[in-house]
């Protein structure tokens, strides 16, 4: 896997190289935390807070791929 992001006046980031597992974990998570954590009603100013809980059930194939893909991001975020 192949993580960058830029540092441009409009910063862009890409992932390439992802297997099966780790494309279906990020998938998930976004899929969640759009459809449960986040309602209109939940927006307070310019800022989203969830009202659930973030919960997100994965096998052991996509927790390794999650894990996977956290160290990469953590790797470039310091």
């Amino acid at each position: 896997m192949k993580l960058t992001i830029s540092k441009s006046k409009e910063p862009k980031g890409t992932i390439r190289g992802l297997s099966m597992n780790e494309l279906d974990v990020i998938l998930n998570i976004v899929d969640v935390a759009d459809r449960r954590c986040f309602n209109v009603s939940d927006k307070d100013d310019d800022r989203w807070y969830s009202n659930d809980d973030f919960i997100l059930v994965l096998n052991d194939e996509q927790r390794k791929a999650l894990a996977k893909v956290g160290n990469e991001i953590r790797k470039i975020i310091g």
